[in-house]
């Protein structure tokens, strides 16, 4: 048998997981034994190898990165198969898979889950792709501004925007429904927030501006003269389109669009304000309603959970499958070594309808909502418009309610410490993927993939049974803002590897090389040389996990504790708690927060001269 650095660090990670797993069962003397006998066996499968200093400390780092990202996961499975919550003694068993699957409700549920999520993420990536053309391919006046314009939205957390479209589109109550009716003079009122074509509209045009980033990449990348050479061989603008822009720009589409429907899919905040109520549930929604009432069905939620995510897992195979199809994306190389051309469409006055069109967009997402806030947080009674509708007495009720400063001390703790920490570890994997020989690189890369193709309830499950119903902690970490630095890290962690990969790739060798002929030490050339040139990436990632970090509610809704709390979840709290106009003073300062934090990008992208 052929040994290999990678098997034996596979090996490790194999047994770790096999030990943990003992430890979940609270195995005695002779179990603990046989976990041992596991590791030793697999030390003989995989082979003693001669290890180097090098190798042994990115074997390490393998070996935690491994165990971090799998042993949650594969937690998961294990607490289906319990008849009990995290951390008290129960048996195992198949209840939870014989009472979730054996009601109608649940197929109803993953039905629901499955068509909202194509059909949002199908408008998402046609509204992208306009929005894409539009500041890349044509003549349009101020493309650059629209386009800064366009990113903005993607910075805005989604728990407040769809606050502010209830306050805007509910029935009888909501401003527009309002306006409509003293227009019309009638009491039919055109919009309803509460229904699947609520959901629809507010995750649309919200995921629109985070494709828009993905798409526009391959716009710009597409080389003009293969369009005009099918023009001038006589092929119409249809038969160019069909034949030409669209195979080019697949991979992009396919890319954004499993995207989205994944990330559609695991959605949580907008389903729960817009259809908990009205009994419109998705996957999400549920597994929260069984989790979060007590008593909690807790082996009905983690049969669910384990099989939510199989389904994504299989949606992540079949995008593989789809782009492999074309010779894994070799059969859509278009830029080479020849010449390269990216003339704009000429619209003549129609540029101006299009400029029109980014600008509606920005209204309507950004706008709108964010006047709606403020107008929201000053409102005495939410939706109702009185003689003197407007009052100071909800910010000044939110400010003196001490769980502000400390949700505000716990948010900017957690997100700079797992941003900060999780982009120095990423750095250090990026290298070892990019730049070095490792026989375990490619298990890494893979490794740091992983967290993307997993829902982020789904992987705050795992966490918490992996940390409370797993290994035996001499301290507690359930709800502590330490298990959230935990998760964030690992969440973050596909991102910041991607960004850093792509800077990484882009420093010659030699740089490396010339110093250490002069010879410099790795860690000296690392600091003095990579990681200056690392910089502005390593930044601008970290903006963008700490942004993550800061308004995700998802990941912590089961983890967060009474001293834990984050401003998505008092945001939260407020608003379930009938108290949505503290919601939206809430809501409008986590908004602020990362307005500001996307300035700061745009900063940093224009002094570093890299794109934000």
């Amino acid at each position: 048998m052929k040994f290999s650095t990678q098997k034996l660090i596979l090996g490790v990670v194999l047994a770790l997981t096999i030990f943990g797993f003992g430890w979940s069962l609270r195995f005695e003397t002779q179990q603990f034994l046989l976990a041992g006998a596991a590791v030793f066996l697999l030390w003989l499968i995989f082979g003693p190898v001669k290890l180097q200093r090098s190798t042994i400390a990115m074997g390490t780092l393998l070996t935690i990165i491994g165990f971090l990202v799998v042993y949650p996961l594969f937690m998961i499975f294990y607490a289906s198969f319990k008849g009990g919550p995290p951390g008290e003694p129960s048996p195992f068993t198949l209840k939870g898979y014989a009472e979730a699957y054996s009601t109608k409700e649940t197929y109803t549920t993953l039905f629901t889950t499955i068509w909202l999520g194509a059909v949002r993420a199908m408008l998402a990536v046609c509204l992208a792709i306009t929005l894409a053309w539009v500041v890349t391919r044509t003549d349009t006046p101020w493309r650059g501004g629209l386009e800064v314009l366009i990113w903005l939205m993607f910075f805005l957390p989604q728990l407040p925007i769809t606050m502010s479209w209830v306050l805007l589109a509910s029935p009888k109550t909501g401003m527009l429904n309002q306006a409509f009716m003293r227009l019309f003079q009638t009491e039919w009122s055109p919009f309803n927030i509460y229904s699947y074509g609520g959901i629809i509209w507010v995750s649309s045009i919200s995921w629109a501006s985070v494709l828009f980033l993905l798409i526009v990449p391959a716009f710009r990348g597409m080389d003009a003269s293969l369009e005009e050479s099918s023009r001038m061989s006589g092929a119409s603008t249809k038969q160019t389109t069909m034949r030409i822009t669209i195979p080019i720009l697949m991979p992009a589409i396919l890319g954004a669009l499993m995207l989205a429907f994944v990330r559609l899919i695991e959605s949580f905040e907008t389903e729960l304000l817009l259809g908990f109520t009205q009994g419109l549930y998705v996957y999400t929604t549920r597994l929260w309603l069984l989790l979060s009432v007590v008593p909690s069905d807790y082996p009905q939620g983690m049969a669910l959970t384990a099989i939510f995510l199989l389904v994504v897992a299989g949606v992540i195979v079949l995008q593989w499958w789809l782009l492999g199809r074309r010779g894994g994306g070799r059969a859509y190389v278009t830029i080479t070594g020849k010449g390269f051309a990216t003339r704009p469409t000429h619209l003549g006055k129609w540029r101006w309808v299009t400029f029109g069109i980014v600008i509606g967009y920005f209204t309507v997402a950004v706008v709108l909502p964010m006047l709606t806030l403020v107008m929201g947080s000053f409102m005495k009674l939410f939706g109702v418009f009185l003689e003197e509708p407007f009052t100071v007495k909800h910010w000044r009720g939110a400010f003196a309610d001490p769980r502000l400063f400390n949700s505000f001390k716990n948010t900017m703790i957690v997100g700079l410490v797992s941003a900060t920490g999780g982009m120095i570890l990423y750095s250090f994997m990026s290298y070892i993927i990019s730049r070095t020989k490792f026989a375990g690189r490619r298990t890494l890369d893979f490794i740091a993939w992983l967290p993307w193709a997993v829902p982020g309830l789904v992987m705050a499950l795992g966490f918490l049974w992996a940390y409370v119903g797993g290994i035996r902690l001499p301290f507690q970490l359930y709800g502590t803002i330490y298990l959230m630095m935990l998760v964030f890290l690992v969440r973050g962690m596909p991102l910041g590897v991607r960004v850093m990969n792509g800077a990484m790739v882009q420093l010659g060798g030699e740089l490396e090389e010339s110093a250490r002929v002069l010879g410099s030490s790795w860690f000296y050339t690392f600091r003095r040389i990579v990681a200056p040139l690392l910089t502005p990436a390593f930044i601008g990632a970290w903006i963008i996990t700490f942004v993550i970090a800061v308004r995700d509610l998802v990941t912590v809704i089961m983890l967060y504790g009474a001293k834990s709390r984050l401003l998505s979840v008092l945001t939260f709290e407020y608003w379930w708690g009938n108290q949505p106009e503290r919601g939206m003073v809430i809501g409008l300062l986590l908004a602020f927060i990362t307005l500001g934090l996307a300035m700061l990008a745009r900063w940093v992208g224009r002094k570093t001269e890299v794109s934000a």
